[in-house]
């Protein structure tokens, strides 16, 4: 009965996932960004806050690499996982920011809710910082993940967005989480202005 229940839900998630509008990313000639842990105004083209989960992801593309920040309301650590609309399987940046320290690994999901730490990381940089209620982790990585696939201009690739309110141990079950959709855009083309036509519709641009 457990077990039916489990992949009854594996597949709502997975139906809620692709029904979704997919967040566009910008692919830019150049990425303006600084990892510092800090998100500031111009940095990232586009902005969404998820609504189940309350985490606010901020990210951008230079043809090479992605960067991201996200802005977590809780002090737990914070997750996104890319390449699948569940855990197991997904390439996976996990961090935490609390008093005592701080930490980004790289994992790998090999469960429903079950991921460990891969040998070989592909994270190219990465900063934490403390919000007034919550935590920012921001990082770069190449669009070709540690799990085998890559993030590839106009093709929809699931992720999922985790958390835990006060756990600082990446083990156990986030307090919540959530799937979704992201397409890179085209390239922005020598000589543009813009970039190329967006292969989704954009998130909100910050002002």
């Amino acid at each position: 009965m457990k077990k039916t229940l489990l992949a009854s839900l594996l597949v709502l998630l997975a139906v809620s996932a692709f029904a979704q509008k997919p967040h566009g990313i910008v692919n830019l000639k150049k990425a303006d960004v600084i990892i510092d842990g800090k998100v500031t105004d111009g940095e990232y083209p586009t902005h969404f806050t998820d609504s189940y989960t309350g985490i606010g992801v901020n990210w951008v593309s230079d043809g090479k690499l992605l960067y991201v920040a996200l802005e977590s309301p809780h002090q737990g650590w914070v997750s996104i996982s890319f390449g699948e609309h569940k855990i197991r399987g997904s390439a996976m940046i996990i961090a935490y920011h609390d008093p005592s320290g701080r930490r980004v690994d790289e994992h790998m999901g090999n469960w429903v809710s079950t991921h460990q730490a891969i040998e070989k990381p592909k994270l190219v940089d990465f900063k934490t910082a403390k919000t007034n209620s919550g935590m920012i982790v921001e990082f770069s990585l190449p669009l070709a993940l540690s799990n085998g696939q890559a993030i590839v201009p106009g093709q929809p690739m699931p992720f999922v967005l985790a958390y835990h309110k006060s756990k600082t141990s990446f083990k156990g079950r986030p307090s919540r989480k959530s799937a979704g959709m992201l397409v890179l855009g085209k390239p922005e083309q020598e000589g543009q202005g813009e970039p190329g036509e967006p292969a989704a519709p954009p998130d909100t641009t910050k002002k």
